[in-house]
């Protein structure tokens, strides 16, 4: 059997719930949720929106039980028609709304349990983030000492000097272009 990824799992979700789902497929979204928290946190959400979402049809529907023409005394047929249609329009304005509801509720969840679980932690992003300005800091900071040393180079009294500018340049900013450089260069 080929495992499969969380994504590739939830995608099969909504079958499994429903037990659409080939008996191979339904044993590999098995032994997956026994072992993945997160989509069994998933398959929860999901079916709860379902049962959510049935019952609101349910209640819906047992409108329509309830809704009875009776033959009124005296009105002829045209005005019992026109009242049908009333009740009719009312209903199915409110099975519409219901059913937009039901199915925004349902997408709101999915979409706050999907990104749950999706979302990269902040301090991971912020630290990347200060990683990135770091190196820009310390590549310029290399960059200015190491032009520096090279003007310093050309003068024989400070040839020493610069030699431990280098070495304090490759020691101290070892990830750096200019690090590079000098080692290229004593090479």
């Amino acid at each position: 059997m080929i495992e499969k990824n969380c994504e590739e799992i939830q995608e099969l979700l909504v079958d499994y719930s429903d037990n659409l789902l080939s008996q191979q497929e339904t044993n590999l979204v098995s032994q997956h949720l026994s072992e993945c928290e997160n989509c069994q946190k998933l398959l929860k959400a999901l079916n709860h929106s379902l049962e959510l979402s049935n019952v609101i049809w349910e209640d819906n529907f047992a409108d329509i039980g309830r809704v009875s023409i009776e033959r009124k005394e005296g009105c002829d047929v045209s005005h019992q028609m026109k009242d049908n249609a009333k009740l009719k329009v009312r209903f199915y304005r409110t099975l519409r709304i219901a059913s937009i509801a039901a199915s925004v509720f349902i997408v709101i969840t999915t979409a706050i349990f999907w990104n749950s679980f999706h979302k990269p932690d902040e301090s991971e992003s912020q630290l990347s983030l200060k990683d990135i300005e770091k190196n820009i800091n310390d590549s310029a900071s290399a960059a200015q000492l190491l032009a520096a040393t090279s003007l310093l180079e050309n003068y024989p009294d400070y040839k020493e000097i610069a030699e431990n500018q280098y070495h304090y340049i490759a020691t101290m900013y070892p990830d750096t272009p200019a690090a590079k450089q000098i080692k290229l260069k004593n090479q």
